[in-house]
């Protein structure tokens, strides 16, 4: 009776560890740090996000405006268990022109990660995360082009708030974008604004749009390509060529 060749073995699944978000980190130019870890810890699965901008905005003496355009974010795998939790700080500067200034939007983003993200699912998922995020910031540029503006207020005058809420679980995925009211005790009170803050405003959602998710994306790309050759010398890594945004991911 001929033998039976052993069953392979399953490959062990691969995890996005701190080492690897590094790695993905540096390629983007970004700056993060690991500022606290848990050992026993729960995250919701999947993935949130939470943006928020227009309420810090600073001018120094060469005219320059600095947007800070801050970001919460989770990012866990598909099953909500016990597992290690770290808390991340990333930064990064982002110079832009808007209407002829000089301005850098300053993303300054917190993270909770995981320790059971699959890099599977980062290339499975991360495609209708950027696409959907992508359209969160189109509605906030559509709400931003109709406010009403008045460019004679002078010192009365507030730049917009916007916040952009998105949650991702396996194939769900909602979200919402809008105004922040400017007074926390009537929602009813008029955004009274300039030009130039809605410019800032829609120039802050189009550097996410069209430079941040896809620079991100083709960030993860390459790490998971740099990953895979690594762990099989005799494998050609992916080629990595640079995608336009619709098809980051």
């Amino acid at each position: 009776m001929p033998a039976v060749p052993p069953s392979a073995e399953p490959a062990p699944e691969v995890m996005l560890t701190a080492a690897r978000l590094r790695t993905l980190l540096a390629m983007g130019g970004y700056r993060g740090a690991v500022i606290a870890t848990w050992r026993r810890h729960v995250l919701p699965v999947g993935c949130r996000v939470c943006l928020q901008f227009g309420d810090q905005l600073a001018h120094d003496g060469d005219g320059l405006t600095d947007v800070v355009i801050r970001c919460s974010l989770q990012l866990n795998g598909q099953d909500e268990r016990v597992g290690e939790v770290s808390y991340w700080q990333i930064r990064k500067l982002l110079p832009a022109t808007v209407e002829g200034q000089r301005v850098h939007f300053a993303l300054e983003t917190d993270l909770l990660l995981g320790s059971t993200i699959r890099l599977d699912d980062v290339l499975a998922q991360g495609a209708a995360v950027v696409r959907h995020l992508r359209l969160l910031l189109k509605d906030a540029q559509l709400t931003l082009a109709q406010l009403p503006v008045n460019d004679r207020l002078g010192a009365a005058a507030r730049p917009p708030v916007l916040r952009i809420e998105a949650g991702f679980a396996a194939d769900l995925a909602a979200g919402r974008s809008g105004l922040v009211a400017p007074d926390p005790h009537d929602a009813a009170a008029p955004v009274r604004t300039t030009t130039r803050h809605v410019a800032l405003g829609s120039a802050a959602c189009a550097c996410l749009a069209d430079q941040v998710l896809p620079d991100l994306a083709q960030a993860a790309r390459a790490m998971i390509a740099q990953d895979r050759a690594a762990r099989s010398p005799g494998t050609a890594p992916w080629a990595s060529p640079v995608l336009p945004a619709s098809a980051a991911l």
